[in-house]
């Protein structure tokens, strides 16, 4: 299973909510702030504006009503003087002035959008903002218009005073403000998350704690307690905790003792039975053929008996923490053939590349010759007999695999079967055969984790059906203070 990330669980879901809504309130503030800022800045530019406005109307009527007399000329002369010098204006504000088909000002008839000159049919001052576009500018413009009429210098033309005030530079310092409210909303995104994840961290610390305690009695550690002044918020949940890892340790230490002693209990009328079987097969042919039959069955349920109670005994020495493997170093093919030679298949091929003909391991050669035992007892039992055993070395390791031609393992079994008693679906078809009591690979399980290794399965890398056991193990010296294999 992958490793799940932290933002995967409860701190990344706290973290995300801060953030989220760390965004929501500052995006909310900043289009807030921004509406109010560009409504108020319009507005106070648009007032400005209207006021000089009707200032310059005011001026450029005077000026005209003072030409009444005067020749066309004059009348322009006036006009332009109206425009360019007497009205005042900023270098942003364009201003025009027409009368008939003549016009005088810096804003030419192109730039005057049509809907301000036909509002002033009806209306006498026009204002309004419109978007100006041509090949070379883009920008918004406040378009104000008055309609001048009844001027005796006109002789009976209407004049119409038409300024267009750039709101570039509004535009520019509202582009400036959204930039600064776009980053504070990043910034205080990223510091919700900040503190989402602080606040995570320092709520759920107690949590992890339990966690991790939890942890560490799966993992067999049952002297794992927590503290009870840890959080006093806390403090029922952990006693309760630590009422349960007491329970829990004495109730597995209750089982241990029973199975010591239970298999300790069983030693001596085995013993009996077994001798008492051995003076049987000795006069097994005087026997009648009835006879013959239940002393043979005898000796098979004997047998497993025997191999039932040597585990248990292990098991208990296991649980005890009494083994001590008695390590000595080994050309590794030598001792695969001489184990297999007395196992019940003594048929199955070693395989290994060349450059790992002379492998030399160091480890208990009892404890691994019972692993291999057991790995090829467990091909015969479920996989129809072991196909061939191999080794290689990777790395630092070496692998020891058992292929059979069985069914394989499913994939929700793999872990499993390596616990202590542990019965798989398949294995309830399997009535009349020697199917043990599921010890056999939790002891390999146990061996190779004493000598620092791991073992696994996994289906047959060639495509055929079957299962691969993979034994690993370290290459090197047996280090006792560590119990793993020091490289």
């Amino acid at each position: 299973m992958a490793k799940r990330r932290w933002w995967h669980g409860l701190f990344g879901r706290v973290t995300f909510g801060y953030a989220l809504g760390a965004l929501l309130v500052s995006s909310a503030m900043a289009f807030l702030s921004m509406t109010v800022a560009e409504s108020r800045l319009l507005s106070e530019e648009e007032a400005a504006a209207r006021q000089q406005f009707f200032a310059n109307a005011r001026i450029v009527r005077d000026d005209l009503d003072r030409a009444v007399g005067g020749d066309a000329e004059q009348l322009d002369e006036i006009k332009r003087v109206a425009i360019e010098e007497n009205v005042r204006h900023t270098d942003q504000t364009k201003t025009t002035l027409i009368t008939g088909d003549s016009e005088v000002g810096s804003l030419p008839r192109r730039e005057i959008p049509q809907e301000i000159l036909a509002a002033l049919t009806e209306n006498p001052i026009v204002a309004n903002r419109y978007r100006w576009t041509d090949d070379e500018l883009e920008e918004t413009r406040y378009f104000l218009a008055i309609s001048l009429k009844n001027l005796e210098s006109l002789e009976g033309d209407d004049a119409k005073y038409i300024e267009a005030i750039s709101f570039e530079d509004l535009e520019r310092t509202l582009g400036n403000l959204r930039q600064v409210l776009i980053a504070a909303a990043i910034a205080a995104t990223l510091a919700g998350a900040a503190l989402g994840y602080y606040s995570a961290r320092r709520a759920l610390a107690p949590v992890a704690k339990i966690s991790n305690a939890a942890k560490s009695i799966a993992d067999g550690n049952f002297t794992t307690r927590l503290d009870l002044q840890t959080d006093p918020d806390l403090e029922g949940l952990s006693a309760s905790f630590n009422e349960m890892a007491d329970a829990l340790s004495a109730r597995i230490a209750r089982d241990e003792r029973f199975a010591s002693d239970v298999s300790h209990e069983l030693r001596s009328p085995l013993m009996t039975l077994t001798a008492s079987v051995e003076v049987l097969e000795r006069r097994k042919s005087s026997l009648p053929e009835i006879a013959q039959t239940a002393v043979t069955l005898l000796r098979q349920d004997l047998t497993r008996f025997e191999r039932l109670v040597e585990d248990l005994l292990e098991i208990s020495r296991l649980d005890a923490g009494a083994v001590q493997l008695q390590l000595s170093s080994f050309l590794l093919s030598e001792f695969l053939l001489n184990v297999v030679a007395q196992s019940r298949s003594p048929e199955i091929e070693i395989n290994h590349p060349n450059r790992d003909s002379g492998l030399t391991l160091t480890a208990d050669k009892r404890r691994l010759a019972q692993v291999i035992t057991n790995l090829v007892d467990n091909a015969k039992k479920y996989g129809d007999g072991a196909t061939g055993i191999s080794f290689k070395r990777v790395g630092e390791q070496v692998q020891i695999l058992v292929e059979d031609r069985g069914p394989g393992v499913d994939p929700a079994d793999r872990k499993r079967i390596f616990e202590r008693f542990s019965r798989t679906a398949s294995d309830a078809g399997r009535r009349g055969v020697d199917t043990g009591v599921g010890l056999g690979l939790s002891l390999v399980a146990e061996h190779v984790r004493l000598h620092g290794g791991r073992v696994w399965v996994t289906d047959r890398v060639d495509g055929d059906s079957g299962a691969r056991f993979v034994v690993e193990l370290p290459v090197g010296e047996y280090d006792e203070g560590s119990e793993e294999m020091a490289v």
